[in-house]
């Protein structure tokens, strides 16, 4: 929202999160910038210890460069702001490649659920089990974790608990992207190179045929997550996406009322699962409810397509489930109920779908 209102506080903001940053590039998924988490919450977080932490010890999803790259188009008045941290963010995606892809397929992997942003997905029942989130075993991921000292290589060779995640490789290929785009010379290309490895795994490893879909990759196997999630359809996102597959995602999923189509937004999980649950949990929000994020990731790939219609009437749901409820965290996708966090931030990427009204010419 800020780049459209006021593009300086977005530059801040971005530089702030930079400067939560290791030296090595690495980023954490959670800052406490007052004081640590002290001893309440410390154990529910993936921090080094249970106290003393100013920091998680693990990953938010990989899209910094995306929002800079967007950022700075919104910043003619400050035209440095494009290439001012490129060092940082250099180190932050090689941090990523190294550590996060050990087997060098070109698709990173995340090794706690939250470090998608879709914590409790059903998607991730089968694979983290009883150490899932709100299960007593959480706090046992996260202390195995600390005593491997947060080493990715070590925790994704030595456990199966960890996932080459559809959404969040999607998210990393855009990123790279932006990040070639915002380099010069063979620093661009090397980023370019590397988005390319990924949405080619993406389609090599991911893609479902028969189904129509793509699948998370889960453990050491490799083995496909079966669970229809909005993270099925990420992939479109990507423009080079090969079309017929892009199609698939919308004619097969997209517009059937029995999956994806729904009276408001678009859903965190197909209909068809039966773990679909579209009202508010206090435990469970990516299980049926509506978020406005997974419409700005997949409303823009909709118009490209040429489903202009459809996509405005998922743009036009949910700014009326704005008006009636305000920018809430998510919305019952059958009825538009705004649910749980109010006056949420993320909800406010509403603004960039709202295409304005056309110019009408004035008869000479």
């Amino acid at each position: 929202m800020w780049r459209h209102l006021d593009p300086a506080r977005a530059r801040e903001e971005l530089r702030t999160l930079l400067r939560s940053g290791r030296l090595d590039g690495f980023i954490p998924h959670t800052v406490f910038w007052h004081n640590g988490a002290g001893w309440r919450r410390a154990p529910f977080y993936a921090t080094h210890s249970v106290r003393g932490d100013t920091a998680t010890a693990h990953i938010q999803t990989p899209m910094l460069a995306l929002a800079w790259e967007l950022v700075a188009e919104a910043s003619p008045d400050e035209p440095d702001f494009a290439t001012e941290a490129l060092d940082a963010l250099h180190l932050h995606y090689d941090w990523l490649h190294e550590h996060r892809d050990p087997d060098g397929d070109g698709l990173i992997s995340i090794i706690h659920p939250d470090e998608s942003g879709l914590d409790d997905s059903p998607k991730y029942d089968g694979v983290f089990g009883w150490m899932r989130h709100y299960r007593p075993g959480y706090f046992w991921l996260v202390e195995r974790s600390r005593r491997l000292g947060y080493d990715s290589k070590l925790i994704i060779e030595r456990y199966d608990e960890h996932i080459e995640d559809v959404l969040v490789n999607v998210l990393y290929a855009l990123s790279l992207r932006s990040l070639a785009r915002l380099s010069d010379g063979d620093a661009g290309g090397e980023y370019d190179f590397r988005a390319d490895r990924a949405e080619q795994a993406l389609l090599k490893h991911c893609w479902d045929e028969r189904r129509g879909l793509f699948w998370d990759l889960a453990g050491r196997a490799q083995h496909p997550i079966e669970i229809s999630t909005w993270s099925s359809l990420a992939p479109l996102a990507l423009p080079s996406l090969p079309e017929e597959i892009g199609r698939r995602l919308i004619e097969e999923h997209l517009l059937d009322a029995r999956r994806y189509r729904a009276p408001v937004g678009i859903p965190s999980v197909s209909r068809d699962e039966p773990s679909f649950r579209p009202g508010f949990h206090f435990f469970r929000c990516w299980r049926g409810p509506a978020w406005v994020n997974t419409a700005w990731l997949l409303v823009p790939a909709m118009r490209r397509l040429g489903y202009e219609s459809e996509a405005n009437r998922i743009v036009d749901s949910l700014l009326t489930a704005v008006e009636r409820h305000g920018f809430r965290e998510y919305y019952n996708p059958l009825n538009g109920e705004g649910l749980a966090a109010r006056h949420f931030g993320w909800s406010t990427l509403l603004l960039d779908l709202v295409q304005p009204p056309p110019v009408e010419s004035t008869p000479a």
